[in-house]
């Protein structure tokens, strides 16, 4: 318990640091810096690449040697590459800290999910991903207080307020996180990539979810601007981050009960429907009451996709190779999102309804490849039934 207890701890410090960086970050670039949405879009977008693109490997990397180690070094890494956005203010050195700061997450992300896998006890993860998640958005309405207040002050206070949070829980987590971490045999590199490798179906989930992340991480990047136009605020921001955290925080356990009475796979494919469903209100809103509309539709489909994706990997992740297979799961992450904060920030300044009309689009692709998935689950399940008798 202590140990899930930390990594739920690290989960809130991570979300307030971030959410009250991130989301201000490309308003920073644009107004204090003047340079184009297409750089802020750039920048985010190498800063996801860099993460999720290289998760594979961290995450072979934990499976191979210490979960405490590279949680903790990713953590403080991340915090290095936040500071360092305080001094930098052409593109070169902007792309230059996105790349730190990726690396970071790529250390701490896999690693702290399957950390969290491998505490705790099956029957049970599905109550603690959502928890995770309850605590993680708690941190978000945190950081939105905390966004806000810091967006009145210099950046560099920003840089240096978050990046240290992160340096922070690095620490702590390097002195705390039980030494036992995981009690399973230690499996080579080569080993990781052959299982992984060789499991299709598992693969053809990572590929379905690049939709997902597609639109996930528009929250990022053209939710927050067209919020700040539409409502002529660049502080509506901050309320926007604190809204989705508190329908988080009070709708998520709920939901995740609810959803127990259906399969995992058909929670996701719903999701993703109603997310894109809620991407396409917020295109077209121009008033307050269709934003928040689409908004909290948006958020709900991302509260059935999230934990439930987490709980389906871990279920189907054999526990020597947890790492490897959340870290596998993150390249969904890398390709989406790269390409939502990269193309998004172009689309939004030059088309944007066709922005929105794409990630209603990627939505619907999804929430397809999902139920594909489905039918081969079924097929593989009654073979192996079949194979039995």
């Amino acid at each position: 318990m202590k140990a899930i207890r930390l990594l739920l701890v690290n989960s809130f410090l991570m979300n307030v640091s971030f959410f009250a960086f991130i989301p201000f970050l490309s308003a920073y670039i644009t107004g204090s810096l003047a340079l184009s949405a297409g750089i802020a879009g750039l920048v985010l977008m190498i800063r996801q690449l860099t993460q999720q693109g290289t998760s594979f490997l961290s995450g072979i990397l934990g499976d191979r040697f210490d979960y405490r180690l590279m949680i903790s070094t990713g953590m403080v890494l991340r915090g290095a590459g936040f500071l360092l956005f305080a001094i930098c203010t052409t593109p070169l050195e902007l792309i230059a800290a996105a790349i730190i700061t990726g690396l970071g997450g790529s250390l701490f992300e896999p690693t702290s999910k399957a950390a969290l896998s491998i505490f705790t006890p099956p029957a049970k993860r599905g109550d603690v991903f959502a928890l995770d998640k309850i605590v993680r958005h708690s941190g978000i309405i945190c950081a939105g207080i905390l966004g806000g207040v810091l967006l009145q002050l210099d950046f560099f206070y920003s840089s240096l307020v978050c990046g240290g949070i992160f340096i922070f829980s690095g620490v702590i987590t390097f002195m705390n996180l039980p030494n036992e971490k995981v009690a399973v045999p230690k499996q080579s590199l080569a080993d990781s990539w052959e299982k992984v490798k060789s499991d299709r179906l598992f693969i053809f989930f990572t590929i379905s979810m690049i939709g997902f992340w597609f639109m996930f991480m528009q929250l990022y990047l053209t939710i927050p601007l067209h919020a700040a136009k539409v409502f002529n605020s660049p502080t509506f921001v901050s309320s926007l981050f604190i809204v989705y955290g508190v329908i988080v925080v009070f709708l998520q356990y709920p939901l995740q009960k609810w959803t127990r009475r259906f399969q995992r796979l058909s929670v996701i494919k719903m999701g993703m429907s109603i997310m894109g469903a809620g991407i396409l209100l917020i295109g077209i809103s121009n008033s307050i009451l269709l934003f928040w509309a689409g908004f909290c539709i948006y958020a709900i489909g991302i509260m059935l996709v999230e934990p439930t994706s987490y709980e389906y990997t871990a279920e189907i992740a054999p526990p020597q190779f947890s790492a490897s297979y959340f870290g596998f799961s993150l390249l969904a992450m890398a390709v989406g999102g790269g390409i939502s904060q990269g193309a998004g920030g172009w689309m939004y300044e030059h088309m944007p309804q066709v922005n929105w009309l794409v990630g209603a689009i990627a939505g619907i692709s999804s929430a397809l490849c999902i139920h594909v998935l489905q039918a081969w689950n079924k097929r593989a399940s009654s073979r192996r039934k079949y194979s039995v008798r």
